[in-house]
């Protein structure tokens, strides 16, 4: 694994920093990419969700064309967050579900149930469908976080979704007064009907004691192994008892995402598993060699987390398919913090696509915090290739 490049591609603009939406090619031969990113007002505060195309594989792009903006209503503004992405070469449709929310008086509520909306995108006609909003009857609905949506060999799509637990009461459950609910992670499951259409469900939900993990299990990601069973790492958390190690939790489904097994630790070839903060990551089968592999954030040697922290190293890695493991000697640091860099600095919520002319790995990430807390927004956006050997 070799950096090949880093490159700014966009600045901050008016104090606001540039939110992940999605990168994806949206045709089954051609080298046309859609890349989608927003705006954030404030923390989990997102607005403006602009896509633009690349019809020389990410050369140049179209004009940004906003398409998910927030709507002001009586009880405070509406805001859309994190759109996930899936582009189906079979049928030639892009496919994505994004939150929509409720903001009281402009403001984050942790515990407010989530909408999921969906919209798709016919890149024969280059048009979009007229948005839907989804229903799951009897079910609160999920919202989806740094979402990589997958599909099966045998045709089901899989979006990697979360929602709040929620007591007898209908409740959301706060373990030990936290400021953010214990979740569990739920998987969003689309099949096609005879005439074309999605039918759209949720599996069962994938729960962890919060004593374990104490803002439970979220922002998991999913990949299809060779024995045809669906593997999860998901988000754990350590924030309400940050003397303890906290750790990536691992997961397996052997029917498409309906159940799943109960969670264990992520583990590492050579040793104990390797420590990580509450934050998201990506798995996925290189096209270039077929190898599995693992990006995220990890803790250095000796380094404890502290909540959502550490996320100022960012890693990626080969992964060992049975038994399923990180491997520890091909560790590779992507970015991490510099000399200038504040300590704040996070390198998280990427996005990424794998060049189909090279092999390459493309990831677009902002450098959120590179010069402190303070000023949050002063961070700027890069694209990194990475070759993969």
């Amino acid at each position: 694994m070799r950096l090949l490049e880093k490159e700014l591609l966009l600045r901050h603009q008016e104090r606001r920093p540039v939110a992940t939406g999605f990168v994806t090619y949206v045709s089954a031969t051609a080298p046309v990419l859609m890349h989608c990113y927003g705006w954030e007002d404030y923390s989990d505060g997102y607005d403006d969700y602009a896509v633009m195309l690349s019809r020389d594989n990410g050369q140049t792009w179209s004009k940004p064309e906003v398409r998910w903006r927030s709507e002001v209503v009586p009880e405070g503004r509406i805001r859309y967050a994190e759109p996930a992405a899936f582009f189906d070469a079979d049928t030639g449709k892009l496919i994505v579900l994004t939150d929509r929310v409720l903001y009281p008086q402009d403001t984050l509520d942790v515990d407010h149930a989530y909408t999921l909306v969906l919209d798709i995108y016919d890149a024969a006609t280059e048009t979009w469908s007229e948005r839907q909003e989804l229903q799951f009857p009897g079910e609160r609905g999920p919202a989806v976080s740094f979402s990589f949506p997958i599909k099966s060999a045998r045709g089901r799509l899989l979006f990697p979704g979360m929602r709040q637990r929620v007591d007898a009461n209908g409740q959301v459950i706060h373990f030990r007064d936290c400021w953010a609910p214990v979740d569990e992670v739920v998987t969003i499951l689309g099949e096609y009907r005879p005439d074309g259409s999605l039918a759209w469900r949720l599996g069962r939900p994938l729960r962890i004691a919060p004593e374990v993990s104490s803002r439970g299990l979220n922002e998991n990601t999913l990949v299809e192994l060779a024995d045809g069973r669906i593997a999860a790492i998901c988000r754990g958390d350590n924030s309400m008892f940050p003397e303890k190690p906290g750790y990536k939790w691992l997961s397996f489904s052997s029917d498409d995402g309906e159940t799943w097994s109960d969670p264990e630790l992520l583990p590492a070839t050579g040793g104990e598993p390797i420590e990580s903060g509450s934050n998201g990551s990506a798995l996925f089968r290189s096209i270039k060699n077929g190898k599995l592999y693992w990006l995220g954030n990890l803790c250095r040697p000796g380094e404890r987390p502290r909540g959502n922290a550490p996320r100022s190293t960012l890693v990626l890695c080969e992964v060992q398919e049975a038994p399923f493991a990180l491997k520890r000697d091909t560790l590779f640091v992507i970015d991490e913090k510099g000399a200038g860099d504040s300590p704040d600095l996070q390198l998280s919520n990427f996005r990424y696509y794998q060049d189909r002319l090279t092999g390459d790995l493309v990831l677009f990430l902002d450098r959120y915090c590179q010069h402190g807390l303070a000023e949050w927004w002063r961070s700027d956006y890069y694209r990194y290739r990475v070759a993969l050997e």
